[in-house]
């Protein structure tokens, strides 16, 4: 049985969202019927995974901080959490910042955007189980959770240091 890496980084795509209705800024979207099911899933498999989160960043986009909301029952009450703008509104290196910055976590969960995440991803693994690659290459879908391991803390993680273990997306999870 080998030991646990060092540090993991669960990055987390917000659920299915609505459309902007009328005079609704895009940050002010909430998840749909679809996201709420497919986050309510992901946070009942979570609570049965034996993963360590021991702290959150998340964006502060209503559909990342509903997503957050409907997974939060699996995460051992007291879990720090930060909310950030930088998540919603700026690139990639906003996300190599909030996990450098909370580099004290042993396990992270970022909630964010797409392309942002995606992109992210892509950026951190510079190895990784197939499957999880092959999924990846294929686009983050909504609810998409991606664990990334490092031999390192998370405040010295690099561009393509990572390896990706799993993204697993909603139809993973069984039906709601």
């Amino acid at each position: 049985m080998s030991a646990a890496p060092p540090s993991r980084l669960f990055i987390l795509r917000h659920a299915h969202s609505s459309w902007a209705l009328p005079g609704q800024r895009d940050h002010q979207r909430p998840l749909d019927e679809r996201g709420r099911d497919d986050a309510v899933r992901l946070g009942e498999f979570l609570a049965k995974a034996d993963w360590r989160i021991d702290a959150v960043a998340s964006s502060t986009a209503t559909r990342a901080t509903e997503t957050l909301d409907l997974v939060r029952p699996a995460l051992k009450a007291g879990t720090p959490e930060h909310l950030s703008d930088s998540l919603y509104a700026l690139g990639v290196e906003a996300y190599y910042g909030e996990a450098r910055r909370l580099g004290d976590a042993e396990g992270l969960l970022l909630v964010g955007h797409n392309p942002t995440i995606e992109e992210f991803t892509v950026s951190l693994a510079g190895d990784g189980e197939a499957k999880a690659l092959e999924t990846l290459a294929a686009g983050f879908p909504t609810c998409g959770l991606a664990i990334v391991e490092f031999s390192t803390p998370l405040a010295d993680i690099t561009p393509g240091a990572g390896t990706l273990r799993q993204l697993l997306v909603p139809a993973d999870l069984g039906e709601g």
